[in-house]
């Protein structure tokens, strides 16, 4: 079994070489290639077992070289976000099965990206953004829900009332009816101001 993460790599991703791209780095964790038009680069973080494949196009001269994860290529091809996590492997010796998989995931799900296919990119690129939203308004949820159950076990009826009526729409049925509650039993001069 080889020992040397790029010399793994380099074996994983052979199929890249066939598609015209050519290795622009090769560092003791980092594998880089490119093409005309694309680059991929595979990375592992030694110290956390981390690695990653990303794919992006090569940049206009200037510009900052911007590549998404697989996983935002596996996920965008539909994959459960669970399959589209690359592992954490820490030890050298057992990193060769991963690397594999990462490249068959780039190999099945990301031939479009090789290509260098401007409109995929900008279709991923939305999907992206879509997810970053979507996570956001999931922090800012579970940050007003856990402020709205302090309010609501202090009966600070206002506060519960000004957490969650600016996102009525994105209530569970408990919380809904929390709201509800907290408006009818809110001191009728509190709900003049």
């Amino acid at each position: 079994m080889r020992n040397d993460f790029s010399e793994m790599a380099m074996q994983a991703f052979s199929f890249l070489e066939d598609a015209g791209f050519r290795c622009a780095k090769n560092a003791p964790s980092l594998l880089c290639y490119e093409s005309d038009l694309s680059f991929v680069t595979v990375s592992w973080d030694a110290r956390f077992g981390e690695q990653d494949v990303s794919i992006g196009l090569l940049p206009q001269t200037g510009q900052v070289r911007d590549g998404c994860s697989i996983a935002d290529v596996l996920g965008f091809a539909g994959l459960p976000e669970s399959n589209s996590k690359p592992a954490q492997v820490a030890d050298m010796s057992r990193l060769e099965p991963f690397l594999a998989t990462l490249a068959n995931n780039v190999y099945a799900y990301a031939q479009l990206a090789l290509a260098g296919d401007r409109a995929y990119f900008r279709e991923l690129e939305i999907f992206r953004n879509t997810k970053a939203a979507a996570f956001m308004q999931d922090m800012k949820l579970q940050q007003m829900r856990s402020e709205a159950q302090s309010a609501w076990r202090g009966c600070q009826y206002d506060i519960v009332i000004a957490l969650y009526a600016p996102l009525e729409d994105h209530l569970t049925e408990s919380e809904a009816r929390k709201l509800e509650y907290a408006r009818q039993h809110l001191p009728s001069s509190r709900r003049s101001e």
